[in-house]
């Protein structure tokens, strides 16, 4: 094992990560050129995601060790930034662009990428220890070093909803939480055995790759299930 299991868990996943930093979505935000549909499908999609994102946590808690620095990260989230704070954050930022439905939050509003990885964040949380589920959600986390490192200090150029959303993982306790993943997946790699750093690798990569996947939905705005009808599709 080497000194670090995270830079391991990131070597293993080169690639994934690759496309995740340099994804079209958030080249195209910096270079100015992010078209504002293409910044309202990742917000509105990301809203039910929250939820089950959440719920991991909650999860985890149930399995962290008593008082560790990964359950005071967490229950930190839980009430600092709970559910109903974070969409009425994306909510207002829609409502500057002129977005104008109201944020859903229930599971008949996931899109198929979306779904997938909620569906492995609660799988994992549910089957797995609190090495996994630390695994499984540091990518997520890690928004701090992709939006948050990358934009810290620069100004987009485009509506300012874009700013205002990228300067939430300057500030957010997530920062808190990112750290905790990551020692916490140390101190499992270091407590379990081959079989069970190679399944933390996995759950590692495959939540990179998730990551990729709901940005490259948003971009090519491809977002809904075969014969989804939409809500102003109905009302019509």
């Amino acid at each position: 094992m080497t000194e670090s299991f995270v830079a391991e868990c990131e070597q293993g996943a080169a690639d994934a990560w690759r496309a995740y930093r340099h994804h079209p979505w958030i080249e195209a935000m910096a270079a100015g050129e992010l078209p504002v549909e293409k910044f309202v499908s990742f917000q509105v999609n990301d809203a039910p995601y929250i939820v089950d994102l959440h719920r991991t946590l909650a999860l985890g808690v149930a399995k962290a060790p008593p008082g560790s620095a990964w359950t005071k990260a967490a229950t930190t989230v839980l009430d600092d930034v709970w559910v109903l704070n974070e969409i009425q954050a994306k909510q207002e930022l829609l409502d500057e662009l002129g977005y104008t439905e109201t944020l859903r939050i229930d599971p008949g509003r996931y899109t198929p990428a979306r779904e997938a990885y909620a569906n492995h964040l609660v799988r994992t949380a549910l089957e797995g220890d609190i090495g996994d589920i630390a695994s499984a959600l540091l990518p997520c986390a890690m928004f701090t070093k992709v939006i948050g490192e990358r934009f810290r200090g620069v100004r987009i150029d485009g509506p300012a909803p874009y700013q205002k959303w990228a300067d939430i993982y300057v500030q957010r306790a997530v920062h808190r939480m990112a750290e905790a993943h990551a020692a916490m997946m140390e101190a499992r790699a270091r407590a379990t055995d081959e079989a069970g750093r190679a399944r933390m690798k996995l759950l590692y990569l495959r939540s990179v790759q998730h990551q990729v996947d709901v940005f490259d939905s948003a971009w090519h705005l491809e977002v809904d299930w075969p014969g989804t009808v939409r809500d102003e599709e109905a009302a019509a």
